[in-house]
């Protein structure tokens, strides 16, 4: 499923047509961190995604299409999260079957290929909320969980306002 999934979600990543809401990333991405913080001030969205954009225009001189990769390992480690948590924790029915969904779902087979923080965002919030799930029993406390806890809290908080409300309903019902 891990492998069928990520090839299905790249076949969309090869071409370097972009909507409003992409050419806007782009754009961004090829302004300096100060001033994405600057022009981040003004925006609805945190500033997090568009500074990994802005390495990423470093490292590639501005591909579209490399940001699109970047998309789509965001849901290719989600995809992957099934395999190496949820089934540990929920058995490996349910791991397979987030695995699925996590791939093959509509949505997510979008957000996969659009150069935009959705990718980012949900893997985040999903690792957020498997180690809430641990911290919340008792036999696996520890200071690992709390680290991983912390910085993807800190990670969906600045990534998107979506992460932001799951962060802090996730922290609040912990």
């Amino acid at each position: 499923i891990i492998i069928a999934g990520i090839l299905f979600n790249c076949i969309g990543i090869f071409h370097s047509n972009l909507w409003f809401d992409e050419a806007y990333s782009v754009g961004l991405a090829s302004k300096s961190f100060a001033d994405i913080w600057k022009i981040g001030g003004n925006d609805v969205h945190p500033v997090l995604y568009y500074w990994i954009l802005h390495i990423i225009y470093l490292i590639t001189n501005g591909s579209i299409i490399a940001y699109r990769i970047f998309s789509a390992i965001c849901v290719s480690a989600l995809g992957i999260l099934g395999y190496t948590h949820i089934r540990k924790d929920f058995g490996e029915k349910v791991g397979t079957l987030f695995s699925f969904f996590s791939y093959f779902l509509p949505i997510v087979c979008v957000y996969s290929a659009e150069v935009r923080m959705y990718s980012l965002a949900v893997v985040l919030v999903t690792i957020l909320a498997i180690y809430a799930y641990r911290l919340s029993k008792q036999e696996q406390d520890t200071i690992k969980n709390w680290l991983i806890f912390a910085i993807t809290s800190l990670g969906c908080i600045y990534v998107h306002y979506y992460g932001l409300m799951a962060a802090g309903i996730i922290n609040v019902i912990l």
